[in-house]
């Protein structure tokens, strides 16, 4: 969560931050902007590739010979750039990734701090670590530990045998260590299991808006180091979810499922109970996935089909 301002920075700046080269005039710039919205005095990127890890190719197409009506401009992009426009490039193999830097550590600052709002209800027992922001009406239950310097905002509820790591996000409205939905039929009744075990999850994890994460039946559900979900998203009991994966918008994962590290869930998948990816695999927007993958998987559809290996 952060807020953006602007800053004096010149090229030189920025390319000894990112130890590259640049050609063209050592301008300074002032702030960002977008290829879509172009602004004087700005620094922008442009990437054929939305994912260099998997190969996925930008959908979006630009104009780039209108960057000459504009004062003041650089771009970070890769080389093939060289001969194609006018404005001063800043070189890099990874330009959303590079962007991305430069803008952390020159364009913006936190906008939460360390706080805990007067609203938010934390039980006896809780354990709270240092540098922590609790927006206003969370709540946290008494079996619940949060690592230092983790984030949650406003409207959260984080319930049972909860441990959330160091430097971790947990965006608004969003349910953690809820019972998870377990219901058996007999003689025109219903049973429900009780969910009695927890939630562990890892360090800079990044968890969005109105999400829910359910707590095990017995053992653990486990979100690994570095996970980032988006908003809308289903994690059910029991699932394992390794280092480095990302969970993109309305996607389900239900229980007991593994994914594998530095996977990729499109957005409005499913990954169905018990069924597991392996590392580095990539699933396609609004697939359904029913059986497991091995590693360096491409799989898409419903139900989801292997389409190619990953090579990256």
């Amino acid at each position: 969560m952060f807020q953006q301002f602007n800053n004096s920075v010149s090229l030189k700046e920025i390319s000894d931050f990112l130890n590259t080269n640049f050609v063209g005039q050592n301008i300074t710039i002032n702030g960002i902007s977008s290829l879509n919205k172009i602004q004087n005095n700005t620094l922008l990127f442009y990437s054929e590739l939305s994912s260099i890890q998997f190969n996925i190719k930008d959908n979006s197409k630009y104009d780039l010979t209108k960057l000459d009506n504009y004062e003041n401009i650089a771009i970070i992009a890769d080389e093939c750039l060289k001969t194609k426009i006018n404005i001063p490039i800043i070189f890099s193999k990874n330009p959303r990734l590079d962007f991305e830097r430069i803008v952390m550590n020159f364009f913006v600052k936190e906008k939460f701090l360390s706080n805990i709002h007067e609203t938010a209800i934390i039980e006896d027992g809780a354990k709270i670590g240092k540098n922590v922001y609790i927006g206003s009406h969370c709540y946290i239950d008494n079996d619940v530990i949060i690592g230092d310097g983790t984030k949650i905002l406003q409207n959260t509820c984080i319930y049972g045998k909860t441990t959330i790591g160091s430097n971790s996000v947990i965006k608004s409205n969003t349910t953690i260590g809820s019972e998870g939905f377990s219901f058996s039929y007999e003689n025109n009744d219903t049973f429900h299991f009780p969910h009695l075990g927890s939630i562990i999850i890892g360090d800079n994890v990044w968890i969005g808006s109105n999400c829910t994460l359910e707590r095990a039946q017995i053992d653990e559900t486990i979100i690994e180091d570095h996970v980032k979900i988006d908003d809308l998203v289903n994690i059910a009991h029991n699932t394992l979810i390794k280092k480095f994966s990302q969970i993109t918008v309305g996607s389900i994962i239900c229980g007991r499922a593994i994914i594998g590290e530095r996977c990729w869930i499109a957005p409005n998948s499913i990954i169905d109970t018990g069924c597991e990816l392996g590392d580095d695999s990539f699933v396609g927007v609004s697939s359904f996935v029913n059986k497991n993958f091995p590693e360096n998987s491409v799989v898409i559809g419903t139900p989801a089909k292997f389409l190619k290996k990953n090579l990256n």
